[in-house]
């Protein structure tokens, strides 16, 4: 009977873990995929509309040569024309960067108050338990807390770990301030003091918004309307 709970129990944890996962990257790539794509869209358009208004009156792009119309564009339309370059080729950049960590934020929470007490908490166990095998004195008075620190997220990156965990922990690791551990004192549990840090930082993370991403195409929107009314 006992046998058979804990393999409902392992069970019920993999399909949860593939549940979470599945949904880390379908949102990963809902945001990346769609938000791109809109970028080069708006981008393409408003370039387009630029150049339409600039050469309507003839002669245009076809008898001039690229870098004359690119200089042209940009003594004609500076403005738009250089935000419009400035923003296609920043905001991929930056949608990108801010969809990672809204990923990574909207996971760790979901783990967090779901089941990080079964799932996360005693893989962070495992690998500082592993870094106090291999090497104590890591975790003994007078610590070089720069390589203390490099060794778990040493530890983190080789551990065979799910990947989206080991990036959970990593990313709650390098909140925490290992100054403030007291290492001289030989009668606490470092390794607890440290789990219990990360475990903290990860629950402070509040829930993410999806505002940015918005916020960019709303930019690049703002673009193309003012461009084509002549604003800018």
């Amino acid at each position: 009977m006992i046998k058979e709970k804990q393999n409902s129990l392992i069970n019920d944890n993999v399909k949860y873990l593939a549940k979470l996962v599945s949904r880390a990257t379908l949102s990963f790539l809902k945001i990346n995929i769609a938000g791109q794509i809109s970028i080069a869209v708006l981008g393409t358009a408003t370039i387009g509309i630029i150049i339409f208004q600039t050469f309507k009156s003839g002669g245009g792009p076809v008898h001039t040569s690229g870098e004359a119309a690119v200089l042209v564009l940009l003594m004609v339309r500076p403005v738009s024309f250089g935000l419009t370059i400035l923003s296609a080729f920043g905001a991929p950049f930056l949608l990108f960067t801010l969809g990672n960590k809204y990923v990574m934020t909207s996971t760790i929470n979901r783990l967090i108050s779901d089941r990080g007490e079964q799932l996360l908490f005693p893989i962070i166990d495992r690998i500082l338990n592993k870094v106090k095998a291999n090497q104590p004195q890591l975790m003994q008075s007078g610590v070089d807390k720069t390589k203390l620190q490099l060794k778990v997220l040493q530890e983190i990156r080789d551990s065979k770990e799910n990947k989206w965990f080991k990036k959970i922990i990593a990313f709650g690791f390098r909140k925490i301030d290992l100054n403030e551990v007291d290492f001289r004192d030989e009668n606490v549990s470092f390794t607890e003091i440290i789990k219990n840090k990360i475990i903290d930082k990860l629950k402070d993370i509040s829930a993410p918004s999806r505002l940015f991403f918005y916020l960019i195409l709303g930019w690049m929107m703002l673009i193309l309307v003012l461009t084509m009314i002549n604003v800018i």
